[in-house]
């Protein structure tokens, strides 16, 4: 009855937790690291939003390990 009960509230717990959900890592001017779950192209608003902070515009670098790698650039160098 114990472990019934033991289990059942681990299994609410779990249910209550906020899922994963995309995050910068680390960055500066240069560009930014994010990490995300699923789809890729929901990081770019975040890269958007990292890069304006310097008058920049995002260009995709790279992925993995579920990280996405943006390099930050002056608008118009993005090709």
């Amino acid at each position: 009855m114990v472990r019934r009960m033991t289990y059942l509230c681990l299994l609410l717990l779990g249910a209550c937790t906020t899922p994963p959900k995309d995050a910068a890592l680390q960055g500066n001017a240069n560009g930014v690291v994010i990490s995300y779950v699923g789809d890729i192209n929901a990081t770019l608003p975040l890269a958007q939003q990292h890069c304006a902070r310097y008058e920049r515009v995002p260009v995709l670098h790279g992925t993995g390990d579920n990280r996405a790698i943006y390099l930050c650039v002056p608008r118009g160098a993005a090709s």
